[in-house]
């Protein structure tokens, strides 16, 4: 089972993410959405080719994903419009986050019934 990250944890690896252009687990999406909410961040999701557009092929850890077909992609900005990375997520770990979301949701919509308040 994977621990969960923090916004922190995402603010100390932004470098890494902005070079790699991918996460690589449901924690780290965590992460993420933590940060953008903490920085009130605006996610889109983009196409392929938009993704590819930002990233340099000659960066080895960015062209990895140039390479990759499907996942979903993101484009992360602030307030202002400046973007500030964007990212492949393989489908396996969106669906996961997405279910994950929905456990919550669910726990939070039954929590009193759980909880026998």
């Amino acid at each position: 089972m994977e621990l969960h990250q923090t916004a922190e944890f995402i603010e100390a690896s932004l470098a890494t993410y902005q070079d790699s252009h991918r996460l690589n687990g449901i924690s780290e999406l965590m992460a993420l959405a933590d940060y953008c909410t903490k920085h009130n961040l605006k996610t889109e999701l983009i196409s392929k080719e938009k993704h590819d557009s930002f990233i340099d092929p000659e960066n080895a850890l960015g062209a990895w994903v140039l390479r990759r077909k499907g996942g979903t992609r993101l484009k992360i900005t602030s307030e202002s419009g400046e973007m500030i990375f964007t990212l492949r997520i393989e489908d396996n770990i969106w669906k996961g986050y997405a279910d994950h979301v929905a456990d919550w949701q669910t726990f939070a919509d039954n929590s009193k019934a759980l909880l026998r308040v």
